[in-house]
């Protein structure tokens, strides 16, 4: 357990041998013991391929769906069935970086801090629900957002440090993971930072109304 709520699971297997994953690519889990095929995508925090190891970090979202339980109760020597490493994701060269997310998107913005170069100034906003779901991250400017009160999924924690960030001069990129209408609520507040529309992905990574 890294934090009460993130569970760090570790697959091995002789398919984990190849090269290394793209920055923040994830595995599809394809879940046991379902009436039905079930997947839940998680990202890959370490990849050791020299091993054929892959780390996921994973979040135990409130209630009892399938991916939670999964993640809460597998143990070593279990069989895991995936697809993947999988993702689109490209790090491109800017001169600042602005990384914004919920606490799903914790290991995808810890994995995409430590792939930047060192020079470029980046700004990371993190919403967490309390303290207790910190986890370590590199970043020039960390900013951890709570959401007292607010519901989990909504765009308005984040959206207001958004409103109250003063940007650097030159080329910025930004990367927005979370709740998928969330993300995209709080793309429409990025021109005001001079972010242009081919510079800035948004991944959804679950649904405020229906993901465990």
């Amino acid at each position: 357990m890294l934090t009460p709520r993130t569970v760090r699971i570790t697959l091995t297997g002789e398919s984990l041998t190849t090269a290394p994953p793209r920055v923040a690519a994830d595995l599809e889990i394809l879940l046991p013991g379902s009436d039905r095929e079930v997947k839940r995508h998680y990202t890959i925090r370490h990849a050791r391929p020299e091993t054929g190891e892959i780390d996921l970090d994973v979040l135990l979202h409130e209630g009892h769906g399938p991916g939670a339980h999964w993640a809460a109760t597998t143990r070593p020597g279990e069989t895991v069935r995936f697809v993947g490493p999988r993702g689109k994701m490209e790090l491109r060269p800017a001169d600042w970086y602005l990384l914004v997310g919920d606490e799903s998107a914790l290991p995808a913005l810890c994995v995409i801090t430590e792939a930047l170069d060192p020079g470029p100034v980046s700004y990371l906003l993190a919403e967490i629900g309390d303290e207790q779901d910190r986890v370590p991250v590199q970043a020039t400017h960390l900013i951890w957002v709570r959401r007292d009160g607010s519901p989990p999924g909504s765009p308005h924690p984040l959206a207001a440090y958004l409103d109250e960030l003063d940007p650097p001069a030159g080329h910025g990129r930004a990367y927005l993971l979370g709740e998928s209408r969330a993300v995209t609520a709080l793309r429409a507040r990025l021109p005001r930072l001079g972010i242009a529309a081919h510079d800035i992905f948004i991944k959804g990574y679950w649904n405020a109304k229906h993901d465990d």
